[in-house]
């Protein structure tokens, strides 16, 4: 695209799309006066498409409870969130045999196949350069329903990137570890499961999930792709289930995609869910039949039948893993969303941000102060001009001499610019892209337990979407020129600095 097609673009296919309120907000700036609101907080959260909004007030005129009543609105509730499930499989590519399983957020979707996987031999592979979404929920339950069993990890490149000769090694690894132990007890310590980022949330680095799945399946294992910060930004197919490169399982949060209302979703086999590989009778417990064991939590509307010997009956269908009142607004909010990003294209929204982003990093390296983190090698698409930097929809840096949580509020205050500043749940990779030490981070935790967190290491970064256009980037780097050429001497007249949580605030 050329600059006048993406005014064209924005000014046909985005605009009109979202309420002018939402996209000319006006914020105050700290000497008093008013500018238009630039948001570039993307990756944390969108706005809604304006139609999401209207579909959610006008269903709510015949708004039931879901599965439960026998009226007319509860059923045609029901029917409503039930298609919601197709518009999904069809968006991602899931097969028949695969549920929709509605959740929260990425988060608790993730939790919920942890905690089912947790049940399975082996280990969990994951690299150090996953969100905390995608870490903590398979360490805490492998620790707890397997005796302390951690979750393998494998060290990524020094920008954050993912060499797939060193996946393939743990893989051979991990097989050679459990041929010598085989002998002596039933666990395995074969990789059962290879779980990655779809997209960084820091660096936007994309890895090769297509190879890596083919990789994983090679060895008997699945993958499971956290998609939360991909899927809103270019078409994800997890291709049929026979196709080596299938994708086995995916999570993603509404809120990431223009649908901001409370609800995720976990895409698995229907076999996994239903606990069909799971030993059966196991200890006495059918899986098959009964709940125990076998979904992560159970409550109202996820059980069909108690027995009057205390046993839990389960249903084989999604619902066995969606407890209590289902979010019926959040789901049709990610209906909504993706039949307007189907309208809009998603080939052309990758084009359209990908421009934005790499006139954006075109500016910013102009800048001698600003140093930015992006992946310095050819393995992964997109790429600016000079094809050193993998451009996501992110732009992690910061300013030479300047804190990062100051840079960003110095662009909130003075220039209307709506960004994100920390480590952003990343923490071993901003250790790897800060080179942060062994001792200093030694230090720095010693600092967190006593209650000061403003030496945890940091960034700042500016994420895009289609919300944003070339008035967003021209501002934006001309903010960061200006900024980059004062010092931090100018600036604490300016603001003062709280010790304890290195925030930053207009004196």
């Amino acid at each position: 695209m050329g600059l006048t097609d993406l005014v064209e673009f924005w000014e046909r296919e985005v605009k009109p799309r979202f309420r002018e309120v939402d996209i000319e907000s006006m914020v105050s700036l700290s000497d008093g006066s008013e500018v238009k609101y630039v948001n570039l907080d993307n990756a944390a959260t969108t706005i809604p498409f304006r139609s999401v909004i209207e579909k959610i007030i006008n269903s709510l005129s015949e708004y039931g409870s879901v599965h439960r009543g026998s009226g007319q609105h509860s059923k045609v509730t029901t029917a409503r969130y039930e298609h919601v499930r197709e518009t999904i499989r069809r968006f991602v590519g899931a097969s028949s045999d695969d549920y929709i399983i509605f959740t929260s957020n990425t988060t608790t979707a993730v939790h919920l196949a942890a905690s089912l996987w947790a049940q399975r031999s082996g280990f969990i592979l994951v690299s150090d350069a996953e969100h905390s979404s995608n870490l903590t929920p398979w360490v805490q339950h492998e620790h707890i329903k397997n005796n302390g069993r951690v979750v393998r990890e494998y060290n990524t490149n020094p920008d954050g990137t993912i060499d797939i000769e060193q996946i393939r090694q743990c893989f051979e690894r991990a097989n050679n570890d459990d041929e010598k132990i085989k002998t002596f007890t039933t666990n395995s310590l074969r990789i059962k499961l290879l779980a990655v980022t779809g997209a960084s949330n820091l660096t936007g680095y994309k890895p090769q999930i297509y190879e890596l799945a083919k990789l994983a399946h090679s060895y008997g294992a699945k993958i499971f792709v956290d998609a939360c910060q991909l899927l809103q930004h270019e078409q994800i197919d997890m291709l049929p289930d026979d196709d080596p490169c299938h994708i086995d399982f995916i999570a993603f949060s509404g809120h990431k995609m223009y649908a901001p209302f409370g609800a995720g979703v976990l895409v698995g086999p229907k076999d996994f869910f239903d606990g069909r590989d799971l030993p059966a009778p196991f200890f006495g417990i059918d899986f098959l039949n009964l709940v125990y064991g076998s979904v992560y939590q159970l409550g109202g509307g996820n059980i069909p039948y108690i027995d009057s010997g205390g046993n839990v009956l389960r249903p084989k269908i999604e619902r066995a893993h969606e407890p209590g009142t289902p979010n019926f607004a959040g789901a049709i909010a990610i209906e909504e969303a993706i039949i307007l990003l189907e309208e809009i294209g998603m080939n052309r929204i990758k084009e359209y941000e990908h421009q934005l982003v790499a006139l954006a990093l075109d500016g910013m390296m102009k800048i001698s102060n600003v140093k930015i983190y992006l992946p310095k090698n050819k393995i992964c698409y997109p790429k600016d001009e000079t094809g050193d930097y993998i451009i996501g929809s992110v732009i992690p840096f910061d300013i030479e001499g300047l804190p990062h949580k100051l840079v960003a509020e110095i662009l909130a205050q003075e220039y209307g610019i709506g960004v994100r500043a920390g480590s952003f749940c990343t923490y071993e990779l901003i250790r790897k892209l800060k080179g942060i030490t062994k001792e200093q981070d030694q230090e720095i935790t010693k600092e967190v337990l006593s209650g000061v967190t403003a030496n945890i290491p940091g960034l700042v970064r500016a994420s895009f979407s289609m919300i944003n256009n070339l008035e967003d980037v021209n501002r934006f780097v001309s903010a960061i020129s200006e900024i980059s050429g004062k010092d931090i001497g100018y600036y604490r007249q300016r603001y003062e600095l709280d010790e304890r949580t290195g925030e930053w605030r207009v004196k």
